[in-house]
């Protein structure tokens, strides 16, 4: 399972396309979880990825929540409308 594999790219990116529930802890099922934990360990990496995705994460909920202006909430909002 390496990047220069293409046998196994379209596992990975299957693997890749359920990380984000992987390390959210939601979504999977046991069987999915498992299967996407056996290619994280087997798959450096995709394993490696995982790694500093979950560091991000892990860095981001430790951070201190930030406010913005009423007027950029107000902006957002209206753009958010016309779409």
């Amino acid at each position: 399972m390496t990047p220069n594999d293409p046998m196994s790219a379209p596992c990975c990116q299957e693997i890749l396309d359920r990380l984000h529930d992987y390390l959210n802890r939601r979504d999977l099922s046991v069987a999915d979880r498992e299967t996407v934990r056996r290619h994280l360990t087997d798959c450096p990496p995709c394993g490696d990825l995982a790694a500093f995705e979950n560091a991000l994460l892990d860095r981001l909920r430790q951070s201190a929540p930030c406010s913005c202006p009423e007027k950029l909430r107000a902006r957002v909002r209206a753009l958010l409308d016309l779409s």
